[in-house]
Order: structure tokens, then C-alpha cells, then sequence
């Protein structure tokens, strides 16, 4: 193997006799190269976006969201919240209530959910670091505030100087009564806005949850109970032991699991990617085929003298194969590196702009380069370059390369 590949390396860099079986080898190695670059390139792309997407998602919901699995709200009882408090790997709890309304504010409109919250609001999301405007507090001086999501803001134009009315569905009231007696109506003055993404700018209203159980006329119900996790921890594991301790009475979901279908399209569109480049790399290498087939040629010679040497057919087919594997390996190198440096450039300078008028979360091509990526490009190279290099090194070990016998 070592014999093989040394006179392969030579075959790589050595001149050949017929200027085209030079370019056709620089040109395979060249398509490698950037079909590594590019691989490089748009993995680290997709994600970044994946990863301004989770931070997006974790900004809103909880490491951990619990509800019954049956109802919509429940009372948790002490044991149950002190039980969850205890469990080791939660850092912060917070009870939650949420409903959809009608909000209107002089003479405008909308539906939204509102979604209320303890005092420990600020500790399992990250919604205040999203606050545009005003301030993220939901409770002041005795007084409730309302944090609304900027594309509410925008349709009913609320100001923080007179309060927006919210109305809710009364509990158990049917289609049967007047429209008076279907809603429990309160005010509620508007203390900032936040902006994340549309999926809950245009929906959500943040208030205190002593506000909304106070419309509903609720005592201690909530809709759901969310935890956030420790720094180092695992959410995975924490909900799994909480699953089995709650049993099958409470629903336990991480994050991902809330948003399994956004992950799956995103991890979808990664795989379909790869899938693409591949088919691309599948193309490029026939000019892997066409350069062994052409060095075989012009290596019959050798080939003779390495048989009459002792050589058999197995070594002239290593030899063959290593041949467009290093030569696809040598291009897949250079573009690797160039990847790596261009991605490394984007995210320290972000050269690439998104566009638009500024309306998106980042403003330049959000990067992440793993060693996953890498990984990948070369794993492709190394597989194509196989199946490119099989045929030629097979006829070529034979004798039958072009149908020439030597």
C-alpha cells in the first residue's frame, strides 16, 4: 500500500506527456476544491440561521413546559411546585396562564393570546432582552403592566398614557347569551413593546398573571408550568426524569419537542442540501474517470514493468484508485481551508449583508462553522471520489483500459 501510494503521489504532481490529461486532473481537483468550499460554506449558513432561530425560540419559550394532559388549565398544588423547585437541574420555575382575547384601543383592534405570568417571569425566558420600547417590568409601583408584541403595537397604535382594554371568553358561556355577557372585559395600561418575529409579535401579550386569573376569575389555575434548566444541564435528561415521575397524567415537553416540526423542516432542508452538492460532486467527478482513463494510457508502460516486477492486478488497481482519491483530497483540502477562512471572515466582519431595509434579527449572513461540516465535505470527497476512481483503476489493473492491452 505504502509502494502504491508513493508512485501514485508521483503520478499526481509528475508532468505528463499529453497537456490535456494535466488539465483534465486540475480540473477534477479544482471542481473538488469548490465543491468542498461551497459544502463548508453553506452548512455553516444553515447553521447559523439555525442557531439565531433557537436563540429566537429560547428567548420565548422554557427550557421545560408542563400541562395536563387533559384540560385546559389545572391547579398545581404546593407539593407539586416545591417537588419541581427541588428537582435537581431546575434553576427557575414560573406558573403561567394563558388565553386568547380581543384587544382594542381607541377604536382599533386585534385578537391576541394573553400569556401571564408570575414573578418569575424574567427567569425562564428572555423576552425582556427584546423590549424595544418602554419597560419590560410587568408589575410597578401596585400597578399591572402589559407587554405587547410589536405587531399588535402597530395595528392598535397603544400609547402608556391611557390603558388598552382586553377582553376574555367567560367561562362556560355559550353562543346563546348576548355578546355583552360572552366576555369578561379589563383595562390594562401597555408597558413596552417586544419584538422577536412575527410567529409572536402579531399574536402575544405579556401581563401579570394575577391580572388574567382575575378576568377569568380563577383562584391558583394556570395553563401550564414552565421551568428553565440550569446552565450545564441537560433539558432532555430533566424532562425524561420529571415524565417518569409525573406519569402520564402531565405532559413534559422540551423546547425542541414545542417546535418539532420548525427543527425537522430546518434539519430537512440541511439533509436535501448535502443530497444536492452530492449529486453536483457525482458530476464533477467524471473528469476523475476521464484522467485516469487518459493516465492509464500513457502509464501502459509502467504498468508492464511494474507487472513483470511482481506487481499484480490488486496493486495496479490500489494504485490507480489512491491516485484519484489524493488528487480529489488535494482540491478538497485547499477548499476546506478556504471555507474555513471564509466563514471565519463573515462572522468577524460580515461582509455579506442580508439586504432588505433592515428588518431581519441580523444584518449580515449569520455563520457557524462545526467540525461536523468539515467532516461532511470530506467524508462526500472521499466516497465520490471512490466510486469515480473504481471503473478506470478496475479496467486499468485488467489491461482493458480504452480497450487498450498492454
Amino acid at each position: 500500500m505504502k509502494l502504491a501510494a508513493s508512485i501514485a503521489f508521483r503520478y499526481l504532481f509528475s508532468k505528463k506527456s499529453t497537456n490535456a490529461i494535466n488539465i483534465i486532473s486540475y480540473i477534477s481537483m479544482i471542481g473538488m476544491g469548490l465543491g468542498a468550499f461551497v459544502i463548508v460554506v453553506l452548512l455553516s449558513v444553515f447553521n447559523g440561521f439555525e442557531e439565531v432561530v433557537l436563540q429566537l425560540q429560547s428567548s420565548f419559550y422554557a427550557d421545560i413546559d408542563i400541562k395536563k394532559t387533559e384540560g385546559k388549565v389545572f391547579e398545581p398544588s404546593n407539593e407539586l411546585l416545591n417537588a419541581l423547585q427541588n428537582t435537581e437541574g431546575v434553576a427557575a420555575l414560573s406558573q403561567v396562564l394563558e388565553e386568547n382575547a380581543y384587544v382594542s384601543y381607541d377604536g382599533a383592534s386585534s385578537i391576541a393570546k394573553i400569556k401571564g405570568y408570575d414573578e418569575a417571569f424574567n427567569k425562564v425566558n428572555t423576552i425582556e432582552d427584546f423590549v424595544v420600547q418602554g419597560s419590560p417590568s410587568l408589575e410597578d409601583g401596585g400597578r399591572d403592566y402589559a407587554l405587547l408584541g410589536a405587531g399588535i403595537q402597530n395595528i392598535i397604535a397603544a400609547s402608556s398614557i391611557e390603558p388598552i382594554s382586553i377582553s376574555v371568553p367567560k367561562r362556560g358561556s355559550t353562543s346563546s347569551i348576548s355578546a355583552t355577557q360572552l366576555f369578561n372585559t379589563a383595562q390594562i395600561f401597555p408597558g413596552g413593546v417586544f419584538e422577536i418575529q412575527n410567529e409572536f409579535n402579531n399574536v402575544y401579550i405579556i401581563t401579570p398573571i394575577s391580572f388574567l386569573r382575575k378576568i377569568q376569575a380563577y383562584d391558583n389555575e394556570v395553563s401550564s408550568i414552565e421551568l428553565a434548566v440550569g446552565k450545564d444541564v441537560d433539558p432532555e435528561k430533566i424532562a425524561n426524569l420529571l415524565k417518569k415521575s409525573m406519569g402520564d397524567e402531565y405532559q413534559v415537553t422540551t423546547r425542541l419537542q414545542q417546535n418539532k416540526s420548525l427543527y425537522q423542516a430546518m434539519q430537512a432542508e440541511k439533509y436535501a442540501m448535502i443530497a444536492i452538492m452530492f449529486l453536483v460532486l457525482l458530476i464533477i467527478s467524471f473528469t476523475i474517470v476521464g484522467a485516469l482513463s487518459m493516465l492509464a494510457m500513457e502509464k501502459k508502460l509502467d504498468i508492464s514493468i511494474l507487472k513483470a516486477m511482481g506487481a499484480n492486478k490488486a496493486f495496479v488497481f490500489k494504485l490507480f484508485l489512491l491516485q484519484g482519491i489524493l488528487g480529489s483530497l488535494l482540491g478538497a483540502f485547499v477548499g476546506v481551508i478556504l471555507g474555513v477562512l471564509t466563514v471565519a471572515a463573515q462572522q468577524i466582519f460580515g461582509f455579506i449583508k442580508l439586504g432588505g431595509d433592515g428588518g431581519f434579527v441580523v444584518d449580515a449572513y449569520p455563520v457557524k462553522l462545526e467540525l461536523l461540516d468539515v467532516l461532511i465535505a470530506f467524508g462526500l470527497i472521499i466516497i465520490i471520489s471512490l466510486l469515480a476512481s473504481f471503473l478506470p483503476a478496475k479496467r486499468a489493473a485488467e489491461g482493458k483500459m480504452l480497450f487498450v492491452k498492454y
